[in-house]
This record gives structure tokens, sequence and C-alpha cells, in this order.
């Protein structure tokens, strides 16, 4: 398993793009990558916790299988010499066979500009006290769009310094989108992303 950040530009880029960023950095460092069996195998790696497109983090995580034990600190040097500028590979180390990572817990971070720190409080706490928040989600296999209801997923909120930080609740029923709870603070859900950063992920 590495973990790594991400920043700059490439935060723009797809989850699919990033899987295909590693399996290129991961051949170049000649790693033993295992691949799946089958008429067109594919590099068995894995990223738990998909990125929202935007969102800069510094608290990324990729599973990558390989066919036998290797260093994890060569592992990590040698990864870190093939990815471009904009991935920082923080560290590395084996999972156990029976390890199974999921997330519980996300914190993010979103620079909030136009609002005194007052009124961000204010709009901070009416979020708190509210028992139910409700969005609507429009995708290609939603395109009339759904209700959902993002308060049960906020486990934490705040205002920090020029910002608000806030910590969502992972489960089996989903999570909220971080940009949805910009967008309940008054801020365009649509555009946010940009100004998102991911600080950290706790597993089970």
């Amino acid at each position: 398993m590495f973990a790594y950040g991400i920043d700059g530009d490439l935060r723009f880029i797809s989850h699919h793009d990033t899987l295909r960023l590693f399996r290129r950095a991961l051949a170049r460092a000649d790693l033993p990558v295992r691949y799946s069996e089958g008429f067109n195998p594919h590099p068995r790696i894995m990223i738990p916790l998909p990125r929202p497109v935007g969102v800069a983090s510094c608290a990324e995580v990729i599973v990558v299988e390989t066919e036998h034990p290797i260093d994890p600190d060569d592992a990590l040097q040698r990864l870190d010499r093939q990815t471009p500028e904009g991935i920082q590979m923080l560290s590395s180390r084996r999972l156990a066979l029976a390890e199974n990572l999921q997330p519980i817990q996300v914190r993010y971070y979103f620079e909030a500009t136009g609002a005194s720190p007052e009124e961000l409080s204010s709009r901070v706490r009416s979020l708190l006290d509210s028992k139910t928040a409700v969005v609507r989600r429009v995708g290609p296999k939603n395109p009339k769009g759904r209700s959902f209801d993002v308060r049960p997923f906020i486990a934490d909120l705040r205002a920090a310094e020029d910002g608000v930080e806030f910590t969502l609740r992972v489960s089996q029923d989903g999570t909220a989108k971080p940009a949805e709870v910009a967008g309940l603070l008054g801020y365009d859900a649509a555009t946010i992303n940009h100004r998102i950063r991911r600080l950290e992920v706790q597993w089970r």
C-alpha cells in the first residue's frame, strides 16, 4: 500500500486517469505487480476511496498487489522517481492478507471567500442545527435527479482560519460529497472542488 498526495493541475484528472498514471509509473519503476488472469490481464491495483475531480489531497491511498513480497521503502523510492510533478509519494507499508481497507471518516478543508468570519460561523451553526440537509443529485443514471440527505453524514463541521473544516462519515449507504457541504454553506457546489483539500482518511 502506498500513501500519496496530489495537487496542482493533476488534481483535475479523473479516478480512471489516476489509475492509468500509476500503472505507467509502476511499470517504469519495474515493480513486480501482479496481473489478473484471463484473456485481457490487468495490473491488480486499487484506489479504495476515489477522489472527487478537482479536489487536492494529502491523504490518498493506492493498493498494489505484487508477485512476491518487496521492501516497502525501496518500492516507495523507486515509484517516487517515476511519478510526475503534482504527485507526492508519502509512505508505504505491507498489508496483511486479511486486511481490507474500508474508509470510515474523511476530513476535508475548503477555502471560504466572500464571507466574514462571523457570517461563516453563523452558516456553520445553522447547518449543524438542522435535522436534515437535502441536496439534489443529478447524474447519468439519474438525469432527473434524486433527493439526498447530507446531514447524517456530517460528523463534524467548524469554521477554521480562512475556511471551513469538516468530517464526513462513510457507510454502506454512501457518503456526502464535500462540494455538497460547501453548497449548503452558500457556495457554488459545481465550481468549489478546486478549493477543497482532503486532509485525512480514517480506515476501518
